[in-house]
Order: C-alpha cells, then structure tokens, then sequence
C-alpha cells in the first residue's frame, strides 16, 4: 500500500525540480553606465547590441525578447519591437542588434502607440526597457505552465533616447591672469562637459602684446563687474586643444588664429585658458555637452585681456583688498586677512598657471 505513495513522491520531487527559463543580458555598448544606454540624436539611427543567454525550460509556448516603453513582465504588445521568439527546442544564447529609429517605428504600429515617430520628429526624452517574458509556472507542484506571463529577463537594461540639447551656458565672469584668462561658466549640468574657446580679436597690434600690457589686472576685464571676483575658484588648468576650430559666434570677421578650446567637467571650477599672449584681447565663448553627446547652442561671447602678473599685490586687489595704503592695508584685521589669504592664492595660482 506504501508503495504508490512512495513513488507519487519521488514524481512530486523529480517534477518540482524543473525550473522555468531565464535570460541574462549583456551589452559593451559605447555610453553604458548604470545598465541605461543613453543615445543622443546623433546616433538615433546606429545599432545596439545585446547578447543574451538563456537556462532553463520554457514553459509551454515560447519565450519572448523585446523593448518596451512599459514594464517587463508581459506578452509583447503591438507597439513594442519584438527581437527574438524562443521555444523549448530554440537557442540558448544569441544576439540582438536594435537602433532608436526601430524602437520608434514600432510604437507607431499600433492603435494606442500614437503616431509614428522618426529621430527628426522625437523632440523628447523617451526610454525604452529590454525584456524577456515567458509564461510561469504554478499548480500544485509548481510544473504546470501558466496562461500569465513574468519578467525572465535580468539585468534590467534601458535604452534612453536623448535628441535634447542641453540650453546655451552664459560667462558670468573672465578673471585676467598671466598668460591666461580664467573664465567662469553657469549653466552647465553636474553630468556634462564645458567647452570653452578663445580666439584674438584683430588689431593693429595683435600678436604683438606686451609682458606689462595694463596696470591694473582687473580694469575692463571682470564681465561681472562690482560683485566679488572670488580668487579662490579652482584654477586648474583644463586641456589645451589648440586649432580645433572656432565655435559659433567666434566665426566672424575680427577674430584670428589660432583657436585656443578647452575642455572641463562641469562642477570642476573655472575653465582656464592658458597659452595666450599678454596684452591681446580674446574673444571668448562657451558650450556645453551634455551626457547624451548633444552640444548646446553657443553662448554670447565676451573679450578679455590676459595680464603680466605683478606679483602678491594683484593676487591682493583680487581677493578685495583696497589699492591705498596705509596702517589699515597692512596691518591686523580684514584687511591683513585678505593680504594672507591672497598670498596663498597668488601662489597656488602662479603654481597652477604660469
């Protein structure tokens, strides 16, 4: 009597042991962080590719692979782009290669996706998850295939589609130095890039500036004249990619060769222009890019004058220290205080840039 219980188990725990399918993902796609690929308009139409491996039985039916603006977890629908259909017979592992552009085509193929979009017509942000669904298991003994479908596929990557440019940056500030222009730059994200270039603006006597070109190191040159110059911004000298070309504006009659542009991440400091001659004027725009890879419009662009420094008391007149002398301009108090902490500045400054 023991016996067909006995063997009812053993089918029990044979039966229990099958497992329902899984997929894992994989991707070297260029722009990959955090498992979210992010594709600026420019590359709308280029191909991603994924790998995939599966373990595991599918479960009566197929195994779907496909991108979604919506959850995973379900059959596909008529606005999703389907990649590959699996069965319990098909292949383990494979590849799937899919662009913006297709991802886009499909939600136009059904009656809730909307109208059809192209990489031109997109003019917002839109993400898209890759899935792998396939039926479940349940009943009894956790073997029998279920009508409802789940999420087999890990990890969870998106493809995000950026076509938005970033808003054009302004120069809120050009702080003269030696040889160099420091320039302060707002409006740029924590996640892009500044780009700034400069470029002398033609004169009788461009090219041909002096070493002690203008007395005073900030007269006509601070764009945001009256507020606090701020010595103490980081003055890291970004890189020096001289003759890549003119940005914008920059572009115009007036201006002449050769092209200083700089790079920097945003929230880094200012962007330092070295290498320029002292006594030359220099027109000076910025861009940002964003992390997509789009580039903003150009901002307006300012002219500043690089300097001879002389010494520890331009570094002074920087940090708010008055021109007069006196008891009160070098003595104790705020203004002995402004005289230290511009000492430090000119040396880490003349450290960092000359």
């Amino acid at each position: 009597m023991r016996l067909p219980f006995i063997g009812l188990l053993l089918f029990a725990s044979t039966a229990v042991a099958q497992v329902g399918p899984t997929v894992t993902f994989a991707t070297a796609a260029t722009g990959s962080t955090n498992l979210t690929v992010t594709v600026p308009k420019s590359e709308c139409g280029n191909a991603r590719r994924f790998t995939w491996q599966r373990s595991g039985n599918i479960c009566n039916g197929s195994l779907f692979i496909y991108a979604t603006t919506g959850t995973c977890g379900s059959e596909p629908a008529a606005t999703d782009l389907k990649l590959e259909t699996l069965t319990a017979t098909g292949a383990t592992s494979g590849t799937v290669n899919f662009s913006v552009a297709d991802l886009l085509a499909a939600r136009g193929s059904g009656a809730d996706g909307g109208p059809a979009a192209t990489c031109d017509t997109q003019q917002t942000e839109i993400s898209f998850n890759l899935c792998a669904s396939a039926r479940q298991l349940g009943g009894l003994y956790g073997t029998d295939c279920q009508t409802t479908y789940a999420n087999v596929g890990a990890p969870a990557y998106v493809v995000k589609f950026d076509p938005v440019a970033p808003p054009a940056p302004t120069i809120a500030k050009v702080i003269p130095r030696d040889s160099a222009l420091s320039v302060q730059v707002n409006g740029a994200e924590t996640d892009s890039t500044v780009v700034v270039e400069a470029a002398a603006v033609a004169s009788a006597d461009a090219g041909t500036g002096t070493d002690d070109a203008g007395t005073d190191a900030d007269a006509g040159t601070d764009v945001d004249a009256g507020t606090d110059v701020d010595a103490g911004t980081d003055l890291d000298a970004g890189t020096d990619d001289a003759g890549a070309g003119l940005v914008g504006a920059l572009a115009v009659e007036g201006t002449t060769g050769p092209v200083t542009r700089v790079t920097k991440a945003a929230g880094e400091g200012n962007v330092v222009v070295t290498g320029l001659t002292n006594g030359v004027t220099y027109r000076l725009q910025a861009t940002i890019i964003d992390a997509a890879g789009n580039e903003s419009a150009q901002s307006a662009a300012v002219e500043a004058t690089p300097v001879k420094s002389n010494g520890l008391f331009d570094a002074y007149k920087d940090a708010g220290g008055e021109e007069g002398g006196g008891c009160a301009a070098t003595g104790g108090g705020i203004a002995g205080g402004a005289v230290l902490a511009a000492l430090g500045i000119w040396l880490s400054s003349r450290r960092k840039v000359s």
